[in-house]
């Protein structure tokens, strides 16, 4: 890319515009050349980004440059919000589509979706808006609260539990907002998730475990239970914990197994999976050497694998229950 080009589109935080090309002396032929190979990707019309930025943080990030390429090209003030916002505040949107923009509109717009971009009016109070890096972005709270309503409830989990744990927002702050949108579609399904909602979950897998134990009809579950050997000693931390039949629950995923290479080693490329996956198998061998159930389930038993995973917990809390009368 020509270095003028370059430096534009790294101040606009990786998009860049056709008349922008267009002044640093590229040709539509050549623009269109340029896209066709894979080498430029189009956000939308007239809006552009390299494929490099646009792979580099996956649909999310694809997500967020096409929203500030819609936010430059719409005219009057704009406000990012819902799951749109969500992405922009670094909050995992599981779940949701990302095919389509989401803006507060300015009074006196209508609300209405044309060109990927769905835009919404109402009052949106100023101190709920924040400026991040250069976009005009709704607040947490508030963002959170607008794309709960449109969303399924277990998407709006995974949001919910996000936004409580990367911006540690509070139930009342997410009431209040909610509170403010209560004559607006979707609002009583906002408020369950808000009630579901627990920063405790750590990845979009916990909070989708978390949806499906309660669709399973089971106990909830403390989550991020500490468990200890007979000496106070620590063996680890637990997903989910259910007392009553000393069982935990694990949650196995990538997002897991990197983390704690990250954490051992600060880097993901210094240590093998395996010798992660061995390490996890003996604090597992651990756990229940002293007296605790493990459950493992995984991704694709999240959907469409209720009554398996069920009859494993079931089984779990049968030994669980007998270990307990046994002590």
């Amino acid at each position: 890319m020509d270095g003028d080009l370059s430096r534009l589109a790294a101040d606009q935080h990786g998009v860049f515009f056709r008349d922008q090309a267009l002044d640093c002396g590229y040709r539509d032929t050549e623009i269109a050349r340029l896209v066709k190979a894979g080498t430029w990707v189009r956000l939308r019309r007239g809006a552009y980004a390299t494929r490099e930025a646009a792979e580099a943080d996956g649909a999310t990030g694809l997500h967020v440059l096409t929203v500030r390429a819609a936010s430059h090209q719409l005219s009057g003030l704009v406000v990012v919000t819902g799951a749109s916002a969500l992405a922009v505040l670094g909050v995992p949107v599981w779940g949701v589509p990302l095919d389509r923009v989401h803006v507060h509109r300015q009074p006196g717009k209508s609300s209405r979706s044309e060109a990927g971009v769905s835009h919404h009016v109402g009052d949106l109070p100023d101190d709920q808006v924040l400026e991040v890096n250069g976009l005009h972005v709704a607040a947490p709270a508030w963002a959170l609260v607008a794309a709960a309503r449109t969303s399924s409830f277990e998407a709006g989990v995974v949001m919910a539990d996000g936004v409580r744990r990367v911006h540690q927002v509070d139930v009342a702050e997410l009431k209040q907002v909610a509170e403010c949108q209560r004559d607006w579609a979707g609002s009583v399904k906002a408020n369950r998730v808000i009630d579901f909602s627990d920063p405790r979950a750590a990845t979009v897998g916990e909070s989708r475990g978390r949806v499906l134990i309660a669709r399973l009809g089971l106990p909830a579950p403390d989550l991020q239970r500490r468990i200890d050997d007979s000496d106070g000693g620590l063996l680890g931390f637990s997903d989910f914990y259910f007392d009553e039949y000393r069982t935990a629950g694990e949650f196995d995923g990538r997002q897991k197994y990197g983390r704690a290479l990250y954490e051992r080693t600060g880097r993901l490329d210094q240590v093998d999976l395996g010798e992660v996956l061995w390490q996890e198998k003996r604090r597992e061998d651990a756990i229940r050497d002293h007296g605790h159930e493990v459950v493992r389930f995984v991704w694709s038993e999240l959907d469409g694998r209720d009554a398996l995973v069920r009859a494993r917990f079931l089984r779990a809390f049968d030994r669980g229950a007998r270990r307990r009368t046994a002590l």
